[in-house]
């Protein structure tokens, strides 16, 4: 017997192999994320089950569950059981995707959470699709959200403050950084002329050595949807095995080399 099932649940362990999926199932979920929550806190909370007359029972809530932890290679699963007919368990599978759908996440909350465990659970976050990038997108909206408002009472952009030019060496030292392997970068935001960024950068990090920086890009777009696509563009380049390099920039680097004669 295989599975990772809260001690409290235990009780309630029906064999994997019996369970059949609901047909006509209207609810794709995420079975990946569902898998990334199951293999940190295992199952916490029961599916509902209907029994049959062949001995086999048919899922009503938690089709993808099951999905996740046959993925896993789990044996068995917590279910509690429901004794309904037909129009009934329909009824209840609906009301219970329903529910879920009319739900909404709220980006500046959840911005404010994710940051409280993103060191910690690395990758259970980037298995919910909670990447650096997704993050990034809710931190913006939620920034978005917070900007003073226009002479026309509309939210506006607020235009970054340039340091003065005999400001600029200390500007760039505030903003110098050790990684962890214990090398100094810097790391530019948009506030800041990027080029005189990585000329005068390099003596600051690395005095004596040849011009070296980090210089982190803001890119900004036109509306949610352009910047949903970018994050999606990024994670799909990420995970694609046909363009070499392991940090985000090696690849974009390798997709422009393909792509491009820049």
């Amino acid at each position: 017997m295989k599975h990772q099932v809260d001690e409290s649940l235990k009780g309630l362990l029906v064999d994997i192999s019996q369970l059949v999926h609901l047909e006509g199932n209207p609810r794709k979920g995420n079975v990946d994320a569902i898998m990334a929550s199951y293999s940190e806190f295992g199952q916490m909370r029961p599916i509902v089950i209907r029994p049959n007359n062949d001995g086999t029972s048919t899922i009503l809530a938690g089709n993808h569950q099951v999905m996740a932890a046959k993925k896993l290679g789990w044996t068995h699963i917590a279910a509690v059981s429901m004794d309904a007919d037909n129009a009934r368990a329909v009824a209840f599978a609906l009301a219970d995707n329903r529910t879920v759908e009319l739900g909404y996440t709220d980006n500046a909350m959840a911005s404010e959470l994710i940051s409280t465990i993103s060191e910690s659970y690395t990758e259970l976050l980037d298995g919910l699709g909670w990447d650096e990038f997704e993050i990034a997108y809710y931190e913006e909206q939620a920034d978005r959200a917070n900007l003073p408002a226009t002479n026309n009472g509309k939210q506006g952009f607020v235009a970054p403050i340039i340091a003065a030019t005999d400001a600029a060496i200390e500007q760039i030292t505030s903003m110098v950084r050790r990684d962890d392997d214990g090398e100094k970068k810097i790391i530019a935001d948009t506030s800041v002329d990027h080029s005189d960024a990585a000329i005068r950068g390099s003596t600051v990090a690395t005095p004596g050595a040849a011009p070296k920086a980090v210089v982190q890009y803001t890119i900004v777009f036109e509306n949610a949807e352009q910047q949903r696509r970018w994050y999606d563009f990024v994670r799909w380049l990420r995970s694609s095995p046909a363009y070499d390099g392991v940090t985000t920039a090696e690849k974009l680097v390798s997709f422009i080399d393909a792509h491009s004669e820049v």
